[in-house]
């Protein structure tokens, strides 16, 4: 079986390319899925042009009891790379739309 990543990677240069922005959104109850995003901000930095902007947002916020990813390590991942960060709950529509509202 292979990861979400692995099953995409022919695609993101041309994906990438003519984006405007782009939504990186990870999973705050996986790890892995936060440990994924490294990997995408790499397939946005090849192929997006430059000063595209990108959101960071940790979705699933209404099952903070299984959080693995803490806000913080969020919040310092978008500082380093300088990317717009929010944490939603696409369940509840937490967040949802002013993380989207900064985007735009």
């Amino acid at each position: 079986m292979l990861c979400t990543a692995c099953r995409y990677r022919s695609v993101t240069k041309q994906f990438f390319r003519k984006a405007d922005g782009v939504v990186l959104m990870y999973d705050i109850t996986s790890q892995y899925s936060f440990a994924d995003v490294r990997y995408w901000l790499s397939c946005i930095q090849e192929g997006a042009e430059d000063g595209v902007t990108v959101l960071l947002l940790g979705n699933k916020t209404d099952c903070a009891a299984e959080r693995q990813v803490p806000t913080q390590e969020g919040e310092r991942l978008a500082q380093e790379h300088q990317l717009l960060f929010y944490e939603c709950s696409a369940a509840s529509g937490h967040n949802v739309t002013e993380s989207i509202v900064s985007l735009v």
